[in-house]
């Protein structure tokens, strides 16, 4: 079929192309649910510009100034936490989880203990991360993996 007249135009498609998603297939793989998130790196750059975003924490405040590219570090971030809040559920809100790493590690999701719960709660036992970002995005994928019987 025909794209609607539009539709692909600008920054309003990506929002609407690019939503959330939550996929659940409990038994395959081992995975319990995953999660996509888009950020623009703008809506960061407001955030920074309007007083500072308190969903993050100063560990990842600390780690982006550190970087030539702090606005795409924290977008990436925030990507994170939206998937990881959807997933999660319960309440749990962007301050619940911290996206960290080791000094050449992989980054990885540090939960708060009412996060931890709720990962639990849904059969979970470990919640990957993998971020990425261009010049005017940044997404994350938040996978809660099964424990084991």
């Amino acid at each position: 079929g025909r794209t609607p007249p539009g539709l692909l135009d600008g920054v309003s498609a990506l929002r609407i192309l690019f939503q959330p998603v939550i996929e659940t297939r409990p038994g395959e793989n081992g995975v319990v649910a995953s999660a996509f998130a888009l950020v623009e790196i703008d809506e960061v750059a407001r955030l920074r510009q309007d007083g500072g975003p308190a969903a993050f924490s100063a560990g990842e405040r600390a780690y982006a100034e550190a970087r030539s590219d702090p606005d795409r570090r924290l977008a990436a971030r925030l990507a994170a936490k939206r998937a990881a809040c959807r997933l999660l559920g319960g309440g749990t809100e962007a301050g619940d989880v911290e996206v960290v790493r080791g000094r050449y590690g992989p980054p990885a999701l540090r939960l708060s203990e009412r996060a931890a719960r709720r990962m639990r709660a849904l059969g979970a036992r470990e919640a990957l991360v993998s971020l990425t970002h261009e010049r005017q995005h940044a997404a994350a994928v938040v996978l809660l993996l099964r424990e084991e019987p």
